[in-house]
């Protein structure tokens, strides 16, 4: 499995290796190490390799406004640079990559045995005026590229296919699973360059979310609409290349298979959670400082502004009589936690916002059963129509009556359920209202988890680890 990440704070990507090593599968996991060593541990059945991603082609790159990159140590830089390209350049001709990757090879490939003409080159092509017009020229290039210019315009992508492949290799894979837009080429090109006539290296993409969907830059906004053109670009290069797709939703897999014409509809993996044996030694309530009797609202994960948490401080405020308090599960790094606490003191509502570290992937749900009321504020987003993300399951199976803004799928759900109630997202009386109808019956929106209709079941996670299972077996049996 491929992940760009660090692996800890990826809920899809830990319990997905865990279950399928829990199978009978023999799982590694590669992600992203933070530091310059690589780390290797067992997670639960599963052998988790995080290596680390050194800047080799855009550091490089960005070396040349500086002119770094033609001195003596510039030329060992410029010598793993093109020595990067060159492997590919190689991985291009295999998976398609055309006539510019073969061309370039030869090129560096004549630079190579002319070191004279290749340090002149190095040298026109650095500074503040041939770094700049090189910059400039990729920029045109990748402008015109129909695939998006993710390889002109996202170089991170080289070096962490270039950190990753030698341990991709040194595991003898019989399937690639990609997971996210992050490793969708990477798992293609990898897969098709450990691929022999006798064993082929089968590969799936698991697509965590709808990347055409997530964002809709303003039409001014060329920087962001040519970073979406790269990230889709890229997506739909090799998405049709997969053995098997895999998503998150039914809404997701109908819209990949209509803008993608794949030729099998994705799979349907839920974001269910998966829940420890041992259940947690935390409790949130308890975490908070907020005694039994207070209604306490819930909202985990992502505080970017998409997510519409600043909607739930501005509707504290509306429930003040009510004394509603609110918790923020976040990630200790997120850089969006300080405007929020900023938005909750000039609310006047510090003393009733919490914001506590996330627990293990496998601890959460026993962890957040103490909260009165789960939240889902997110702001309409294409993506955010058609997904059920992770929280609102943890919210699920924790037994939680659930507040969702009006974005489609989860709007359906819950009023399908008969779970909870929906507002009008980006609204804060709308939110605030719904939470007081909820408050107001709160045994009404309990008790459907307690009956015959029990909406947990479908949803459970060692359900969906069944399918994932038979996705894997499909792919190895073609």
């Amino acid at each position: 499995m491929l992940a760009a990440n660090g692996v800890a704070g990826d809920s899809r990507v830990q319990k997905t290796a865990w279950s399928m090593a829990d199978a009978g599968w023999r799982v590694t996991l590669i992600g992203r190490a933070a530091g310059a060593q690589i780390e290797r541990f067992a997670s639960k059945g599963a052998q988790v390799v995080l290596v680390p991603v050194p800047k080799i082609v855009s550091g490089y790159e960005r070396s040349r406004l500086r002119r770094s990159g033609t001195g003596a140590g510039g030329r060992a830089r410029r010598a793993a640079y093109r020595a990067a390209r060159a492997q590919l350049a190689a991985r291009d001709a295999r998976t398609g990559g055309g006539r510019r990757s073969a061309a370039a090879a030869a090129v560096r490939g004549w630079l190579d045995r002319h070191q004279g003409t290749d340090l002149v080159v190095g040298r026109l092509a650095a500074g503040p005026v041939g770094g700049s017009a090189r910059i400039a020229l990729a920029g045109v290039l990748g402008i015109l590229d129909r695939r998006g210019g993710w390889r002109r315009f996202n170089p991170w992508f080289a070096d962490l296919e270039i950190a990753m492949a030698p341990v991709v290799a040194e595991s003898r894979p019989d399937l690639i699973h990609a997971h996210d837009f992050h490793m969708v080429g990477i798992g293609a090109r990898l897969a098709a360059d450990l691929s022999t006539p006798g064993h082929p290296v089968r590969w799936i993409y698991d697509a965590h979310e709808y990347l055409a969907g997530i964002d809709l830059p303003k039409r001014h906004d060329l920087r962001r609409r040519l970073r979406r053109r790269m990230l889709v670009g890229v997506e739909r290069e090799y998405i049709g290349r997969a053995d098997a797709v895999v998503t998150v939703s039914e809404g997701i897999a109908t819209r990949l298979a209509r803008d993608h014409r794949l030729a099998a509809r994705p799979a349907v993996v839920l974001n269910a959670p998966v829940i420890g044996s041992q259940g947690s030694k935390r409790r949130l309530r308890d975490d908070a400082g907020v005694d039994e009797q207070t209604p306490l609202l819930l909202y985990s994960g992502g505080m970017s502004p998409r997510r519409g948490v600043a909607t739930v401080i501005d509707a504290l405020a509306a429930l003040a009589d009510a004394g509603a308090h609110l918790a923020l599960i976040a990630r200790d790094e997120d850089p969006d936690v300080a405007a929020l606490r900023r938005r909750a003191q000039e609310r006047g509502v510090t003393a009733r916002v919490h914001v506590l570290p996330y627990v293990p992937v496998d601890e959460v749900v026993p962890y957040i059963e103490s909260a009165t009321i789960g939240v889902v504020p997110i702001l309409h987003r294409p993506n955010h129509e058609l997904s059920l993300i992770t929280k609102y399951f943890e919210y699920l199976h924790a037994c939680l009556p659930i507040v969702t803004s009006d974005v489609r799928e989860m709007a359906e759900t819950t009023r399908r359920l008969g779970v909870g109630e929906v507002f009008a997202a980006g609204d804060a009386d709308s939110l605030a209202r719904a939470v007081r109808a909820v408050l107001a019956d709160l045994d009404a929106y309990r008790k459907v988890y307690a009956g015959p209709d029990d909406p947990r079941g479908a949803s459970r996670w060692e359900r969906q680890a069944a399918t994932l299972d038979a996705v894997y077996r499909g792919v190895l049996a073609q």
